[in-house]
């Protein structure tokens, strides 16, 4: 129950990282991404619906591969948004 919780917790958190990412992305008008950090938010939120299905089927654990896949999509959205601050940083 507690490994559950935790992976909850951790999706959601890196969906909210995901959606906070549209609003930089909106304000500098980096077109890409914003449709990267939408579409990032919309998997998350798939992958957080899927982990509280798991709790709510009695599994005995998360799935492992979900969870570091909606970890990886977090990081690679803002990673890929701070890369598009730095060149715009840098251009000017």
């Amino acid at each position: 129950m507690k490994a559950h919780l935790l992976v909850i917790i951790a999706t959601a958190l890196a969906a909210v990282a995901c959606g906070a990412t549209f609003l930089p992305a909106l304000f500098r008008q980096f077109g890409l991404v914003e449709v990267a950090s939408s579409l990032g938010a919309g998997a998350e939120v798939f992958s957080l619906s899927s982990s509280i299905g798991d709790l709510l089927e009695d599994k005995k654990e998360p799935n492992r591969t979900r969870f570091i896949a909606a970890l990886a999509l977090a990081a690679a959205v803002i990673i890929y948004l701070l890369i598009m601050n730095f060149k715009e940083s840098a251009g000017a």
